[in-house]
């Protein structure tokens, strides 16, 4: 068996485009799919897929760890970033060949599940419906503090255990214009804004939902300090703030007692050690459309090692949400997984196969490889759209 072709497919994924790698073999029929989304370079992305393939046609698909350093190696003065997520979709795909051929989920080939259904926060809660996406996706917009108290009631409803939201625009609220396009520190007004979103929904979802606030690369150290003081008193689940900088990150980290979140963009064990090594954060977030799935298990394991919890990044695709899910089965660390409930409202059109949600858990899929294969003439009627700053 060898493969003879990788294809990838751009297409739309309501709020941002989502990129799909399909690798071909010498058995008919037998397919692998992976993910690779990257929101704002789908288009380089993809390009790299195809320069690889150039490497890999003729090689045994089920030779993923060989393929995976043969390609590292090969990009080894531009590892990380778009390189990554290129290795990435195609690892993925390879992972959903040797499930397909051994008849065996990918969870059971890395050692056996310790779970059967994930525990899901909904991520993007209130920042999806606040932005411009809302009559794309069919969705009742928030544009106010009340808007934010009738969304909590409908995470309650659906069963829910937890959140994960955003700094947004709030008609109502005098400091509600957004994240600041400032230096990176956290002046009052800002401070104010957060606290009037986390504290609404704390109220409105009760102590024991959990809540968290992502803040990217907003703000600076000193910033990220003062946002994380300011919101112990609502017992956050994390705070998710990214910094290529391990002892800034355990600065801030030193400075309060709110829970720390990071490492959406970091890649590969070399750039979590360091992170690791400073017990800079109590939760790492890796994204496993990013690292791949060999590579997303052994930063669990290193994460276990360092006493740290595990919550993979997973706000792209539905084949994203199937790749952590089947690592997320077989790690002791695990703690909670991302999901956007706000998706696309043709995600589940997409798969052969759609995933399972009940009562905020995601239930493990048993069916060889990923769990589900796409379809692509409905991939096809899903060209991308038009999203800023997308290429």
């Amino acid at each position: 068996m060898r493969i003879t072709r990788v294809k990838t497919y751009i297409v739309d994924g309501g709020f941002r485009p989502w990129t799909f790698v399909k690798v071909e073999t010498s058995d008919p029929g037998l397919v692998g799919w992976g993910d690779c989304t990257d929101w704002g370079s789908p288009g380089p992305v993809a390009a790299t897929v195809e320069r690889y393939a150039e490497r890999i046609i003729g090689k045994d698909p089920m030779a993923s760890e060989a393929i995976w350093w043969e390609l590292s190696a090969f990009s080894v003065r531009h590892t990380g970033g778009i390189a990554y997520k290129a290795m990435s979709g195609i690892d993925s795909a390879l992972w959903d060949i040797r499930g397909k051929v051994l008849n065996a989920p990918v969870w059971q080939l890395l050692g056996g599940r310790m779970r059967d259904k994930l525990r899901l926060y909904w991520s993007h809660c209130g920042s999806t419906r606040a932005g411009p996406w809302t009559q794309k996706l069919g969705l009742r917009p928030v544009r106010t503090i009340a808007d934010l108290e009738e969304l909590a009631r409908e995470v309650l409803e659906r069963g829910f255990t937890a959140i994960k939201t955003n700094l947004m625009p709030l008609e109502d609220d005098p400091d509600g214009t957004g994240v600041p396009s400032g230096v990176g520190d956290a002046p009052s007004s800002v401070l104010r804004h957060a606290e009037r979103i986390i504290g609404t929904f704390r109220e409105a979802l009760g102590p024991d939902v959990g809540i968290a606030l992502d803040v990217g690369f907003h703000f600076k150290l000193g910033g990220a300090a003062r946002l994380a003081r300011a919101l112990e008193p609502y017992d956050l689940m994390w705070l998710e703030t990214e910094t290529l900088d391990a002892a800034a990150l355990r600065t801030i980290r030193d400075s309060t007692t709110t829970t720390i979140c990071t490492g959406e963009s970091l890649f590969g064990t070399a750039d979590f050690r360091p992170f690791l090594e400073l017990h800079a954060q109590d939760i790492v977030m890796p994204d496993l459309a990013w690292n791949g799935i060999a590579m997303g298990r052994r930063l669990a394991d290193l994460a276990h090692a360092y006493d740290v919890l595990f919550a993979p990044h997973n706000c792209h695709s539905p084949l994203t949400t199937l790749v952590s899910a089947n690592v997320c089965a077989t790690v002791p660390n695990f703690y909670i997984l991302e999901f956007d409930v706000d998706d696309a409202p043709w995600r589940d059109d997409l798969m052969s196969h759609p995933f399972e949600v009940q009562d905020g858990h995601l239930i493990l899929p048993e069916r060889p490889g990923l769990g589900s294969d796409l379809i692509e003439s409905e991939l096809a009627k899903h060209p991308p759209d038009h999203y800023p700053d997308a290429r």
